[in-house]
């Protein structure tokens, strides 16, 4: 079975389960084993700040998938989830990540700021925008860039990421919409722009090549999210899934 939900990163010390310290996945993992479940497949790992709406673990079991997410949203604090799927499939192959990036407009230039994502969109060795070693060449199918109000919203789709990947490119945009120009040889040539903090970043959704049934949004889940700026954001797109 997958289970798809929500978390505000800002509550645990990263997403992959770790000793002695508060982890969404851990906190997740321990909430299972009071059922007599052991174990649990994450279909993304995100980095400590980040939140999600739309994460997806696999976890063997008979029971009902409204009962086990009743369950799990019970026990648990800053999780909520939400749909399920009884697919027995690894959840790491999902046909599509979407991320947003939330940016306080501070004065920058928006066509810029779409002129830069034009950059990274496609196959390219990010080997220059990750922590990673190794397989750094990905495919971004799309950057959309959009303002409402004061954020502006850069989401990202593809099928896979790299360690840090969407937080350097965000900041790599950042530059180039305040008047640093660049082009391709950024792929090949190393430039600092540095890397975009994790609070504002949201795994939106994980998608497949079949439909989640959604569990009824309970209008009192934001007792679940601290009253916090970015918890809010959570609890907004939430309360109208």
């Amino acid at each position: 079975m997958l289970l798809k939900f929500a978390y505000d990163g800002t509550k645990f010390y990263g997403y992959q389960r770790q000793k002695d310290v508060p982890t969404v996945e851990g906190e997740i993992l321990r909430a299972l084993n009071t059922m007599g479940i052991k174990n649990l497949k994450s279909a993304s790992r995100t980095d400590r700040g980040v939140s999600a709406l739309g994460n997806v673990i696999w976890i063997k079991t008979n029971m009902d998938g409204r009962e086990i997410i009743g369950r799990l949203n019970a026990s648990l604090k800053h999780i909520y989830f939400h749909s399920f799927a009884d697919v027995d499939t690894n959840p790491r192959y999902a046909s599509m990540r979407w991320y947003r990036y939330h940016l306080i407009d501070l004065g920058y230039d928006l066509e810029r700021l779409r002129e830069a994502a034009t950059i990274f969109q496609g196959e390219h060795d990010f080997h220059n925008f990750t922590r990673a070693r190794k397989n750094t060449i990905i495919e971004i199918n799309k950057i959309d860039v959009k303002k409402e109000g004061k954020i502006i919203k850069i989401d990202f789709y593809a099928r896979n990421y790299l360690w840090n990947l969407i937080r350097r490119i965000v900041a790599a945009m950042e530059a180039y919409s305040l008047g640093k120009n660049f082009g391709e040889e950024i792929f090949t040539i190393r430039k600092n722009f540095g890397i975009a903090p994790p609070e504002p970043l949201v795994l939106m959704d994980v998608e497949y090549d079949f439909p989640f049934k959604k569990v009824e949004f309970k209008k009192n889940a934001k007792k679940f999210f601290a009253a916090n700026f970015f918890s809010k954001y959570i609890y907004f797109y939430l309360a109208n899934f």
